[in-house]
């Protein structure tokens, strides 16, 4: 009975020995940070009113991006946002037509992901049209997997590839 008790006691070394020892190895980071102040005394910002701007020839709209989930062609309420965004811009300049670019990741046959990359533009378009926007305005494309924005074969890669490009 002696050589049990014994043998519990030296595994019990055993492990807060090791506990010890693995706990000893982690370690923290320190970093620091500076200011620069340079001296930089004042900024000063002015304003200039343009009054001759002709928005015929000038550039009135920056392209947005809507993303996806997997496998799915429903907005999400941060792609919402964004379109109420692009809305109140058509909304307000009634010249604008834009084109709905539709994308898939890599997974799936080049088929299923160009279908899958229309019904995201056509949903993108579906928005637009519930909210004011003419059907001719909107055009729609699909380029399926085609067109990637990111290379890589992980999720963070995947769910940028998951897109519809409004231009």
């Amino acid at each position: 009975m002696k050589k049990t008790n014994n043998k519990s006691f030296q595994n019990f070394l055993c492990a807060s020995a090791f506990l010890i020892l693995l706990s000893s190895c982690s370690s923290m980071n320190v970093t620091e940070e500076r200011v620069y102040d340079g001296g930089i005394k004042t900024v000063e910002a002015s304003v200039v009113e343009v009054q001759d701007l002709d928005y015929e020839t000038k550039a009135i709209f920056a392209n947005a991006t809507v993303f996806f989930e997997f496998d799915s062609y429903n907005l999400t309420s941060k792609s919402i946002q964004t379109l109420k965004s692009v809305v109140s811009v058509m909304n307000s300049n009634i010249d604008i037509e834009i084109t709905l670019a539709g994308h898939a990741d890599e997974r799936g046959t080049r088929e299923y992901n160009l279908a899958l990359g229309q019904r995201r533009a056509e949903s993108v378009k579906d928005y637009f049209l519930l909210n004011g926007i003419m059907s001719s305005r909107v055009t729609v494309k699909s380029y399926g997997e085609e067109r990637p924005l990111s290379l890589g074969n992980d999720e963070a890669s995947y769910s940028k590839n998951r897109r519809v490009e409004i231009n």
